[in-house]
């Protein structure tokens, strides 16, 4: 089985919590997938010659992952790098997750037609093998 990949906000204090959350999950339950973690780099433009390092790291991630986990909050529904993720994560075929942790009406444009299987980030079972 492969890994989830989890995309998340570290300056965003409930998705570092969520992220927190999801490690200790993850070490203490059989039926958790592996996880790995990748900070969204949201203060920054996604094109640049700067951003091509980042966007090599990410896209290897991904590539690596069966799954990603969009982790959406205040800071990220806007983002585009988050719209990057999504569709690097579409254009290689990847099983895409989402999980909204504080307001329900907000989502990033690329996850509008890309069908995600929305995650309850409160309900501790979400994730384990069992339900994806």
């Amino acid at each position: 089985m492969g890994k989830l990949l989890i995309s998340y906000q570290p300056h965003d204090p409930l998705a570092k919590a969520f992220q927190l959350q999801l490690q200790r999950r993850s070490a203490d339950n059989w039926d958790y997938p592996a996880v790995e973690f990748h900070e969204q780099l949201t203060d920054l433009p996604a094109t640049g010659r700067k951003q091509r390092e980042q966007k090599r790291q990410a896209q290897r991630l991904i590539k690596q992952a069966r799954q990603i986990l969009i982790v959406i909050s205040r800071d990220t529904w806007q983002s585009e790098w988050v719209d990057w993720e999504i569709a690097t994560a579409i254009r290689y075929d990847k099983q895409l997750l989402a999980a909204k942790l504080d307001a329900a009406n907000i989502v990033p444009l690329a996850l509008i037609g890309a069908d995600p299987q929305w995650i309850d980030p409160f309900d501790p079972l979400a994730l384990s093998q069992r339900h994806i």
